[in-house]
């Protein structure tokens, strides 16, 4: 299902995911959903908020054995589908269960926050989205919204969910069975919907900034944020994927050799590139007394870049180590099933060919991603 993101919507949908992988109204206890799904064999069921540009994409999964792999005449693609009916669209607000599941999602955001890095990250995409707090938020949504999440709000956020446009995927062995007992099954109006949104980019904003604040950890956090102007096609987000490979994908990578093996500096880095945010963004785990030298390699090597100077074997292993990445992906479902989603989402992805595209960047192109590149933000968490 997608629904744009708001601070408010993804609080709701971290609850309301966490409630229905706990119990729903037809199994109204954590053992009765849990016993029901044993019986299927230990079909395994998610619910999975995930954040795309402006959008939330939250997505039911299901694993389950083929039943033509089991000689049971019970466990068949119609009891599958039923159950997983039941459970999706039948959500319980049952207070002890939205008790529960506040609980759950309190205790894991103190976990996740407890981590100097997740700590860190929080915090710079308040900052990097300080004038558009909608788009701050990065694990669950507002904690102390989903604490004080009501039984009728809820109500009124799921009875909304079945207007948002929404869609099937899966990888089975009789696709035309599932595809009838889905429509047979699932009512949503939103599936009548267009799925496809032409464009979920958020602009970067503009703005040099340099912040950071003191924990007294024994590890300094640094984050630097580099932004764009321009709405990356598919091909121009591959090139952002190789340079974050180039800059710090494994050992041998420009800012592992430069920030951890020559300066000493680094316990980790990484490179990413959010396309859907606009944001390149390069992280690393550092001696608190190095950041400033750790800040001008990051600067330094992007600078050099865009400037051509470029290690062409280290771009062709670049490549290579993403290609084995994309080969891999290819036999799990997981991968597939997020390649069907990113085809369902974004026009025109399906027909893209991802190998083809890695193998054809080249360093011009590599050149041209970083002269477009701005650093927005600098934050430091010590």
């Amino acid at each position: 299902m997608r629904l744009p993101l708001t601070s408010h919507n993804l609080a709701y949908a971290s609850l309301l995911a966490k409630m229905q992988m706990n119990a729903t109204l037809y199994f109204p206890t954590i053992n009765k959903q849990q016993e029901e799904l044993s019986k299927m064999y230990d079909l395994q069921f998610e619910a999975v908020p995930q954040l795309f540009g402006k959008d939330i994409i939250l997505s039911y999964v299901a694993n389950f054995v083929e039943p033509i792999e089991i000689l049971d005449p019970e466990y068949t693609y119609a009891k599958i589908i039923e159950d997983l009916a039941l459970i999706i669209e039948h959500p319980t607000l049952d207070d002890q269960i939205i008790a529960l599941s506040k609980r759950q999602l309190s205790s894991d955001y103190q976990e996740i926050m407890a981590e100097p890095a997740n700590f860190a990250l929080d915090r710079f995409f308040k900052i990097w989205y300080q004038n558009e707090p909608d788009y701050a938020e990065n694990f669950m949504g507002p904690i102390d919204e989903i604490e004080n999440a009501t039984s009728k709000d809820l109500k009124l956020f799921v009875d909304n969910l079945k207007m948002v446009p929404a869609t099937v995927i899966g990888l089975v062995k009789d696709p035309d069975l599932v595809d009838h007992l889905v429509k047979e099954e699932f009512k949503y109006p939103g599936l009548m919907k267009n799925f496809t949104e032409s464009n979920l980019t958020i602009p970067a904003p503009k703005r040099d900034l340099q912040l950071s604040d003191v924990h007294n950890n024994l590890q300094a956090q640094l984050f630097m944020g580099y932004g764009y102007d321009l709405t990356l096609p598919f091909y121009g987000q591959i090139v952002g994927q190789v340079l974050g490979q180039y800059l710090a994908g494994d050992p041998s990578s420009k800012l592992f050799t430069k920030i951890r093996e020559e300066a000493g500096a680094a316990y980790a880095v990484e490179a990413n590139n959010y396309a859907n945010n606009s944001l390149f963004l390069i992280n690393a785990g550092l001696d608190p007394n190095k950041v400033e030298e750790a800040k001008a390699i990051i600067k330094g090597e992007i600078e050099a870049i865009a400037a051509g100077e470029i290690d062409s074997d280290l771009l062709k292993k670049s490549k290579k180590a993403l290609l084995n990445i994309q080969l891999i992906g290819k036999d799990k479902e997981n991968w597939r099933l997020a390649q069907m989603l990113r085809g369902e989402l974004f026009d025109g992805y399906s027909l893209f060919d991802r190998e083809n595209a890695i193998k054809r960047v080249t360093e011009t192109q590599l050149a041209k991603f970083a002269k477009n590149l701005f650093l927005n933000e600098s934050y430091v968490l010590r």
